[in-house]
């Protein structure tokens, strides 16, 4: 079965470049954008069908490890290729499978081998074709996590707007739902902003908020207190009835706080 093997595999070297372009042809068909990179993925595609050739040769233990590290630098490359997405790549997959089959299928009847050799050896290659799948995908979730991380920074971010309407005051509109990540937000950025404008005043509006619970007062009593601690006076707006009487069914007040119905209001007392 070893020499098999070896046979089998330098037979799949030898039509690497064909399959490759088969494939090649295949995508570019079905993806025309995929014409742009050509360039770049015939000779990925002409690796990885040498790649499924060696793996044939190879115990377990050295497949893994060889396809894992294929995996991770092929998968780290293509997923930060634009353009170019892990479905499309996974597209190609059976191509892989079917061709490289066939070259069994064919290699073993010239052969003779035993059903249960070729069983053994389509077996293997299932194998193989999987664990390529999944170590390629891999990096292609961690980018797209890194992304969706970045992308929930840059919203958060733009979640706590402030707006300086003089030398002295700033506005900051709460608007949509609070949670732990916007609150951890807006402790750390209103702060900074505070003492960065020097602010006497930042009126915080409450009339987007969606909704009103004990963590979202926690949050706005912490807010409060940092604030009065750099010297910046908190003015509270948009207290409609609904935010009251939770507020008041919560056992909470906002005390010392100056609040008022309307930012109009707000800002004529800071004025």
């Amino acid at each position: 079965m070893r020499e098999l093997r070896i046979r089998l595999s330098d037979k799949i070297i030898e039509n690497a470049e064909q399959l490759a372009m088969l494939i090649t042809r295949q995508q570019n068909e079905r993806y025309p954008i995929m014409q742009h990179s050509e360039e770049e993925l015939y000779p990925a595609r002409v690796e990885l069908v040498k790649l499924y050739a060696n793996a044939l040769k190879l115990e377990e233990t050295e497949r893994v490890d060889a396809l894992r590290q294929w995996g991770k630098e092929a998968g780290t490359h293509f997923a930060k290729k634009e353009g170019i997405s892990l479905d499309m790549m996974l597209r190609e997959v059976p191509e892989y499978r079917a061709y490289i089959g066939t070259v069994l299928k064919h290699e073993g009847i010239n052969s003779n081998i035993s059903s249960a050799d070729m069983y053994e050896l389509t077996t293997a290659l299932d194998m193989i074709v999987n664990d390529v799948v999944y170590y390629f995908s891999l990096p292609f979730v961690d980018y797209e996590k890194e992304m969706l991380k970045i992308s929930q920074a840059v919203i958060a971010e733009l979640s706590v707007p402030i707006a300086s309407i003089n030398d002295t005051t700033a506005i900051l509109p709460l608007i949509g739902v609070m949670d732990s990540n916007r609150g951890h937000i807006l402790q750390e950025k209103v702060l900074k902003e505070a003492v960065r404008l020097n602010l006497e005043y930042l009126i915080v509006d409450l009339s987007g908020l969606q909704t009103t619970d004990t963590y979202v007062a926690q949050q706005l009593f912490i807010l409060f207190e940092s604030l009065s601690l750099v010297g910046t006076t908190p003015v509270v707006s948009g207290i409609t009835p609904e935010i009251a009487q939770t507020l008041v069914g919560l056992g909470l007040n906002f005390g010392a706080i100056k609040s008022f119905a309307t930012l109009k209001q707000a800002i004529r007392y800071v004025a």
